[in-house]
């Protein structure tokens, strides 16, 4: 039986920034979780496998003075908006707007910046958060439903 490959799934544009959304939504209440621990309105971290108190407890569990689930919030919640405003009737059919252009830098150094926080879980920690991975794969998934590259392709 002739089965269609991943490499040849084709998605349009409107699915694929729906999809963006739901998966920052996933995002949020992932971080918001983290965030709201980090506060001390949870007492224990509910994490089945892996080292989270480890990893929320260590040094790098903030940046630039902010706790990074606080800075997870921040971009889940701008990753969900952006695509909406990219799906609003004024630029829906605009691939390239500037919804689309913010998404794109925000996908992209959203995965760099989650390479780095996973790279110091494995080599500096030796310590994995479960919610950490399942925000890099969001993360992840998010940048490839994005594809920033597209952008410079697109038409005014």
């Amino acid at each position: 039986m002739n089965q269609p490959s991943l490499s040849r799934l084709h998605l349009d544009r409107t699915t694929r920034l729906r999809g963006v959304a739901i998966l920052a939504l996933l995002g949020l209440f992932v971080s918001l979780y983290l965030l709201l621990y980090r506060l001390g309105f949870y007492g224990s971290l509910l994490c089945g496998a892996g080292s989270c108190g480890v990893v929320q407890a260590s040094k790098y569990a903030s940046f630039l003075g902010f706790p990074v689930s606080g800075w997870g919030v921040g971009w889940y919640s701008a990753v969900f908006v952006l695509p909406l405003l990219a799906l609003h009737p004024r630029w829906w059919r605009r691939s390239g707007s500037w919804p689309d252009r913010l998404l794109a830098l925000a996908t992209a150094g959203g995965l760099a910046f989650t390479a780095y926080l996973t790279s110091v879980e494995v080599f500096l920690l030796r310590a994995v958060c479960m919610w950490c991975v399942v925000s890099a794969v969001l993360t992840v998934l998010i940048f490839l439903l994005a594809m920033p590259w597209r952008v410079r392709h697109a038409r005014a």
